[in-house]
């Protein structure tokens, strides 16, 4: 099976998307699209939305957790998406709301010694 690491860009939206959790310690949050821009280097709304929802299908390929614990019981194996997350609108302003799976935030803080995410 070959892997694919995901392309700059993406990794760097996955690592701030992660140290707003770790932030927060909230795995539930918004993101306003203003900021999404300034990361991406974007300020057309538009094009930000377009680009950060082919970053975000990229960053939620599933991976696959195999013979992992979780909660004491062991999964003889389990696909897991990075996190879910869809658009909103308040007052004006567009945020991305996101929620990381615990399944997934659960295998990284298991399994990584980093504190940020590294696909290689």
């Amino acid at each position: 099976m070959e892997c694919h690491r995901p392309s700059d860009v993406a990794v760097r939206l996955a690592n701030d998307i992660y140290f707003t959790y770790l932030q927060l310690d909230d795995n539930a949050f918004r993101i306003p699209m203003q900021r999404l821009g300034e990361i991406l280097g974007e300020s057309d709304l538009v094009l930000v939305k377009r680009e950060v929802v082919a970053i975000f299908e990229e960053l939620n390929e599933p991976i696959c957790l195999d013979g992992y614990f979780y909660r004491g019981k062991k999964l003889p194996w389990q696909l897991v998406n990075f996190f879910e997350y869809r658009f909103d609108f308040d007052e004006g302003e567009v945020f991305v709301e996101i929620e990381i799976s615990e399944l997934y935030l659960n295998a990284l803080e298991n399994m990584l010694p980093e504190s940020y995410i590294n696909f290689q």
